[in-house]
């Protein structure tokens, strides 16, 4: 064999060598992180139960179909009475945990559907602490996070970390009184609303801390309210939803009061699909009117499109209710 032909034999093998090698070195794939996960300050009176959302900040290298986590604090100052699922966990297991003399342990996962998972870029909260309040005026506790797991999906399922945000709960003055939200609901012709489904949630998460219902009158009542923000969502079929940010001051009583919009109803006369409905649905489905939210009866984030067209018609001749 020629001394070039040698060569060229030898620099194949070692290639093929190469390549072998590098097959069977595991590949360093990237698992799930963010930019932080964790707490801010809070407080609360004594005797109280304080909301205390765990949030997570700009998810990374996800999606995320469950977590786990540490939290330390000073037992004798706040203590967990329960753990409730956050805005980006909503349609998730109901979490687990357990109270241990340093602190609790928190994991939660989600219900399957992949669609659920915490997704990348995402931030929000993913659970919210209940912490009972049972420390002396003044006192403080340190709600420090660790051991912090986020998992990855399928196939590999290994763990991912992140940095953790710590805060300090301190227990205030204990006369702080409690606040009210009140309220009329009316439709936009004026007329009372009974029977409506009133919630308030706290502004950094989606738990429902009250809920009621409007008498006859139109009225609701939501009580024992601490000083906050707070969302007050009102709700009844055919009508689209409200959401009313407000905030409530210690021992203060907030009026607010909703109109509901019936859904069909673009012109705002008090009847749903009626001529004039149909005929703004058509402009604006052309681009000769400007829609509003209200122009997207199928609810897929466009406005005016073939179906809200198609649902607005349908509703007009009676073969179709507008839920």
């Amino acid at each position: 064999m020629k001394k070039g032909r040698k060569c060229l034999v030898m620099g194949l093998t070692i290639l093929v060598a190469a390549a072998a090698f590098w097959t069977f070195i595991p590949l360093a794939l990237a698992v799930p992180t963010a930019t932080n996960i964790g707490v801010v300050d809070a407080h609360g009176c004594i005797g109280a139960h304080v909301l205390v959302p765990v949030n997570i900040t700009n998810v990374q290298d996800g999606p995320v179909p469950s977590l786990i986590f540490d939290i330390k604090y000073d037992n004798s100052v706040i203590n967990v009475s329960g753990v409730q699922k956050g805005a980006l966990t909503e349609n998730w297991q109901t979490p687990a945990y357990c109270n241990h003399e340093w602190g609790t342990r928190v994991a939660i996962v989600y219900d399957s559907v992949d669609e659920h998972t915490i997704q990348n870029y995402s931030t929000g909260s993913v659970v919210v602490l209940n912490f009972s309040v049972n420390g002396e005026l003044g006192a403080t506790s340190v709600m420090d996070l660790s051991n912090i797991q986020l998992a990855e999906g399928a196939p590999d399922y290994q763990i991912g970390i992140a940095p953790a945000k710590n805060g300090t709960f301190t227990v205030q003055l204990g006369d702080v009184t409690p606040g009210k939200i009140t309220g009329q609901i009316k439709t936009i012709t004026g007329t009372v609303m009974a029977g409506v489904t009133v919630t308030l949630t706290a502004n950094d998460s989606s738990v429902v801390l009250g809920t009621t219902t409007t008498n006859e009158t139109g009225y609701f009542n939501l009580t024992t309210v601490e000083a906050a923000e707070y969302y007050v969502n009102s709700t009844k079929l055919r009508y689209w939803d409200n959401s009313t940010l407000v905030t409530v001051q210690s021992g203060e009583t907030k009026t607010v009061n909703v109109v509901l919009l019936r859904k069909g109803d673009l012109n705002d006369n008090g009847r749903f699909a009626d001529a004039g409905d149909v005929t703004m649905m058509l402009r604006a489905a052309v681009n000769k009117l400007t829609p509003d939210w209200r122009f997207d009866l199928n609810n897929n984030a466009r406005l005016a499109d073939a179906g809200d067209v198609t649902m607005m018609l349908r509703a007009a001749v009676n073969k179709l209710e507008l839920l």
